[in-house]
């Protein structure tokens, strides 16, 4: 759960019209780009799960692992927890 980014200028970006480097999780909705993605979001188990989606954009499948509490990976791609 959180938002997340590729670093801290994307974080300091996020709700810009050009910043797409980001998402955002929660129980329920998925967040990388305008659109949201929806599905039941379940635990991580032994951090790292795969999230069924679908949204105005289709259906899609999304790769989460977990690497430390601050850093996770999203489809492969690297981020870091945005924080206030």
């Amino acid at each position: 759960m959180g938002v997340w980014a590729k670093d801290a200028a994307a974080c300091a970006a996020i709700g810009t019209a050009t910043e797409t480097d980001f998402a955002v999780l929660t129980g329920s909705p998925f967040r990388d780009g305008p659109s949201a993605s929806y599905g039941n979001f379940g635990p991580l188990a032994d951090g790292k799960a795969t999230l069924e989606a679908g949204g105005s954009a289709g259906s899609r499948s999304i790769a989460i692992e977990q690497t430390s509490p601050d850093a996770l990976t999203i489809d492969g791609k690297a981020y870091i927890r945005c924080t206030p």
